[in-house]
């Protein structure tokens, strides 16, 4: 019986370009007023949809700025706080309607601490949520798949590990853990960058949704 559901962050709750594309604006402000780079939000992008590594290398590279304009442009980025993100649609009514109806609800999210935070409080998702673990607070040898977080959150939300459900979004993270704990894993399918990845030692999700409404008909089943 599930009791618990606990979601992933990025691109299983809100779409993560929405904060990338944030900081980018930031970014390229540093960019054109410190630097002279003209048209730098569309450099940035062009670039990040090509490869997603080493952005602002190759764009001080190709407009031959100082390696400060690169450290500058990094620092925006990071330290971005976003003043407003938004949830996928009807997100928030499944979230509602969980803590209505008794399952205790979590978020398991790696990254770096200050972004994650930033990223949850411009979400709001404090609301929602009975408990929210950033792994690399704990440790960054504890990033998913690694059991730790989700131990962890059994115990905040008092159940059992093979009561909770596990929802995500990353074939490379979100499921592995079955190699270590009974929980439920589920895929959600929204279009994130990650989602046509391989599984991780092959071990594939027991259910995969395109819609989050769908995992109300999973825990009533």
């Amino acid at each position: 019986m599930i009791r618990a559901v606990v979601f992933d962050l990025d691109d299983t709750l809100y779409p993560e370009i929405s904060y990338a594309e944030d900081g980018f604006r930031k970014a390229a402000a540093i960019l054109e007023n410190l630097y002279g780079v003209k048209n730098a939000y569309q450099k940035i992008r062009t670039l990040f949809d090509e490869d997603r590594m080493g952005v602002f290398d190759r764009l001080c590279s190709s407009e031959s700025v100082p390696e400060k304009a690169v450290e500058d442009a990094v620092d925006t980025y990071r330290k971005n706080q976003p003043e407003k993100l938004e949830f996928y649609p009807k997100t928030k009514d499944v979230l509602q309607y969980l803590r209505q109806n008794g399952f205790k609800t979590g978020v398991i999210t790696d990254g770096r601490p200050f972004s994650q935070r930033a990223k949850i409080r411009a979400l709001g998702a404090e609301a929602y949520f009975n408990a929210i673990i950033v792994t690399d607070e704990i440790g960054r040898e504890y990033r998913k798949p690694h059991p730790r977080a989700f131990e962890e959150m059994a115990r905040k939300l008092n159940v059992r590990t093979e009561e909770m459900m596990y929802v995500g979004d990353n074939p490379q993270k979100d499921f592995a853990v079955k190699e270590y704990l009974p929980l439920k894993t589920v895929q959600i399918r929204t279009g994130g960058l990650y989602q046509d990845a391989e599984y991780r030692n092959d071990i594939v999700p027991d259910e995969i949704v395109a819609d989050i409404r769908e995992i109300l008909e999973l825990v009533r089943s």
